[in-house]
């Protein structure tokens, strides 16, 4: 049990009466015919105590103690004070030994702001320590007692840790000033410790991290006094906090110089951007804190230097914690990679940090996961192959999202496959990791932050723990022959009631060698928390608006296949095409080398009538442990596929027979004749843009060639809406520079060109080599003749490198 203050100080006064008290006199024998004598016996000598510095008057803080760079032999302890020679005494909590005395290092440049970094501490070992000063008169001045524990070694014997997330705790509208003072007095004080005792902070939260956007504006001094350390004063001298910057704390302060004045990370970063980015080791968990600001679109300014910079210094942080045994990664930065109430805050540059925890993960086994912000409601979810947590820590102070704004329900937000909890709400996070044999991380949320809310109730909870997951599905349907509109995906496990969500895979290729189409996420999983549309929900910007469940009720082991595509695309890749192609311009600053589609459009699911496919299933239990797939199993939709209707589709006719001319010089070539680099994709020949010996037209710079095919003899099975079709073509340029475009239009009987989803072009970037790309969707009514363009536009060079072969356009009914 923790000593008090007062009982220490009884003790203390208790060894004073006792030394005072001593009344011994001579203790040898006075009978001088007695030969023996008592030897003298040496005195225990009185225990020395050490007081705690006292005064009057307590230092006239700007901004009182707080606490930065925890480690296991290290603390920082932070203010900011007019008052001179500041001063940090610190020593093992309730003892009465010496005081460490640690003055204070100016760390702001109008000398206020002070740094008292205490070095060669114990490890997993309580600390009292007071912060001295003098006034203007030369007189003492001296703080209460306040206290933080040094974090724990291998050997230490701890095998739990606690930390609090939080995220933006600016104050953007005064009607929430109330939620962060709420938050932790009602929330961190009230459920985590003990206020009456607030050294049990220290003992019970390892530290409070904070995704960005600190403060409302990052250059306002007075928004860093006030809004946040203000009103996390009661806490802020018992926690370290665990911060990264956010775009505001950007705004009118673009070199950071308030917040690297108010924050002092370790400097372990890359050399220039130590306060940017960082990472604390709490013994197997480590934590990596990012800038997502000068990496994102919009909120930010996008360069590419820096994060290649940061990218490197992740992979070499990552690396090093593999060497080290990590068994807990978790990143933390400002803007969301996928954020489903907030669309426009998304980064490509937060998805690639992502992606490379993500990779982490599937390497060693460690649980990895990222705390953001940016997008003012809690989200979380998991990676649909690692275990991985998505964590949108806030609100913890910044404006509810509008949830009942139809405008902006229809602008701004997603449900995405990969998060499973949206809450619009104020509140905190709690994440506690098991250490050792039976590693886990638990995260419960909890709700709560307006005046009338301040239970803070666990509205959601979830664990990941690595384990082995041993059920093996089996399917009960989705074999054999089936219509294209009833097929019906079905498989039984041992234990049901183990399992918390279901994945699928569907492909043409016996061998899952092809293109593989993923079903899981939001209808594949026992729970879905998003928000029904505006008009119906429930709640306001002050108390938090009430997401449903769009899971309730529904048999996981189940998938009508045909049923969902009618309701929704299944891209190939699924959530992975929103991490790489964003809703809007200005986010899409780059394209990442972990888009293995490099910005190409992505195939998308389709059930063709005639064609067979195979589908495999696997599931996931309550602490994120996939299981083995099940075995492979095939369904043949019901139908028939007509041949090629292509006319020398190949080119192997050596000329453009079948093709008309449309604009320029399209040509036939062989491998040998384009100097031999690139052979065909099949046979000999394949067609190109103007140029190879060809002759070149005076007119510049676009190529086309089109074929019309007629398909009037399958009126009825298309104007009944049964008919696809489906076109594939390989595709390729010289260098990447000269695009090539394949186009397919729909005629009327007037040859009139009927809209469908199809209707957008088709290109590749793909160098001397080849890609496939294809159409496969439905035909709408009323189609006679099927128009397919080939072609594309010289952008470089004398010759239009923009390359046909092994088109093959069949009707599937």
């Amino acid at each position: 049990m923790l000593l008090n203050y007062r009982s220490a100080l009884a003790l203390w006064l208790s060894a004073l009466l006792l030394a005072g008290c001593d009344d011994s006199s001579d203790s040898h024998n006075s009978n001088t015919g007695n030969n023996t004598s008592t030897p003298d016996i040496p005195a225990v000598p009185d225990p020395v105590i050490i007081p705690p510095p006292q005064a009057d008057t307590p230092p006239a803080f700007i901004v009182q103690p707080y606490l930065q760079a925890p480690s296991t032999d290290t603390m920082t302890v932070m203010f900011e004070t007019e008052d001179k020679e500041p001063q940090v005494w610190a020593r093992s909590f309730g003892s009465n030994e010496e005081f460490r005395k640690v003055a204070g290092e100016i760390h702001s440049s109008d000398g206020l702001v002070y740094r008292s970094p205490l070095t060669e501490l114990e490890s997993n070992t309580l600390y009292e320590y007071y912060v001295l000063t003098q006034d203007a008169e030369g007189n003492q001045r001296v703080t209460q007692p306040f206290a933080f524990k040094t974090w724990p070694r291998p050997g230490d014997g701890v095998s739990e840790a606690k930390f609090i997330a939080i995220s933006d705790t600016q104050l953007d509208r005064t009607m929430y000033e109330v939620v962060l003072n709420n938050v932790v007095s009602d929330g961190f004080m009230a459920k985590e410790c003990d206020r009456t005792q607030p050294e049990t902070c220290s003992e019970n939260i390892a530290a409070i991290t904070i995704s960005g956007d600190v403060v409302q504006t990052g250059s306002n001094r007075t928004h860093w006094r006030e809004q946040l350390f203000g009103r996390m004063a009661e806490i802020t001298p018992y926690v370290p906090l665990v911060t990264v910057p956010g775009n505001h704390d950007y705004y009118g302060n673009a070199e950071l110089e308030l917040y690297r004045t108010y924050m002092a990370p370790p400097a372990n970063g890359s050399t220039g951007y130590e306060d940017h980015w960082y990472f604390l080791d709490y013994l197997d968990l480590r934590l990596v804190g990012l800038d997502s600001y000068p990496i994102s679109g919009a909120h930010g300014d996008f360069n590419q230097e820096t994060l290649a910079v940061q990218r490197q210094w992740l992979r070499e942080t990552l690396k090093d914690a593999e060497i080290h045994n990590k068994t807990f990664v978790m990143g933390i930065f400002h803007h969301g990679c996928l954020s489903e109430m907030w669309n426009a805050g998304e980064s490509i540059g937060s998805c690639e940090l992502v992606a490379e925890l993500e990779q982490y993960s599937e390497r060693t086994g460690a649980v990895t996961g990222h705390l953001f912000g940016h997008t003012h409601s809690y989200s979380r979810g998991q990676s649909m192959d690692s275990l991985h947590l998505w964590l949108n820590a806030a609100s913890a102070s910044g404006y509810i999202e509008p949830l009942d704004d139809p405008g902006f329900q229809n602008a701004q937000i997603s449900d995405y496959e990969t998060f499973e909890v949206s809450r619009s709400e104020f509140g905190y996070s709690v994440l506690t990791y098991q250490f050792g044999q039976d590693q886990a991380v638990t995260l419960r949320r909890k709700k709560g932050g307006y005046d009338g809310d301040t239970d803070f109730e666990v509205v959601d909870k979830v664990t990941f723990s690595p384990a082995i997951n041993n059920e093996f599905p089996q399917a009960i349907s989705g074999t054999g022959a089936l219509a294209a509109t009833d097929v019906q995906l079905g498989i039984q496990v041992g234990v049901p009631d183990s399992v918390h969500e279901v994945q699928w895979q569907v492909t043409e290729t016996e061998d899952f060698s092809g293109a593989v189409f993923d079903i899981w996420g939001n209808d594949t999983r026992r729970h879905n928390f998003f928000y029904d549309e505006a008009s119906l929900v429930g709640g306001d910007e002050y108390a938090g608006f009430e997401s449903i469940d769009t899971q309730q009720g529904v048999d996981l082991f189940k998938l009508d296949l045909s049923l969902l595509l009618q309701q929704k695309t299944i891209r190939l890749g699924g959530d992975d095409h929103y991490r790489w192609n964003k809703r809007y311009s200005s986010q899409n600053t780059h394209i990442s080398a972990h888009d293995d589609h490099q910005g190409r459009a992505r195939p998308n699911l389709t059930i063709k009538p005639g064609t067979s496919y195979y589908w495999r299933a696997r599931v996931r239990d309550k602490n994120m442990n996939w299981s083995n797939w099940s075995r492979n199993y095939k369904f043949d939709v019901e139908g028939s596929r007509t041949p090629n209707l292509l006319i020398n589709g190949d080119a192997e006719s050596g000329d453009l027979t079948g093709w008309t001319v449309l604009n320029g010089s399209v040509n036939t070539v062989s491998g040998v004749n384009n100097s031999g680099v690139l052979n065909a994709a099949q046979g000999e020949y394949y067609f190109t843009g103007r140029g190879f010996g060809n002759g070149q037209p005076a007119e510049c710079c676009t190529d086309t060639a089109y074929q019309v095919v007629d398909v009037a003899g399958y009126t009825d099975v298309i104007d009944s809406e049964q008919a696809y079709i489906e076109l594939d073509a390989k595709l390729a340029t010289w260098n990447g520079v000269d695009e090539p475009e394949l186009l397919v239009e729909l005629l009327d009987a007037n040859d009139n060109v009927i809209p469908w989803s199809s209707s957008g072009s088709l290109s590749s970037s793909s160098k001397q080599k080849w890609e496939s790309v294809n159409i496969i969707d439905q035909l709408p009514a009323g189609v006679r003749s099927i128009k397919v363009y080939i072609g594309g536009t010289r952008k470089q060079g004398s010759d239009n490198d923009v390359y046909f072969d092994d088109l093959h356009l069949n009707l599937l009914h």
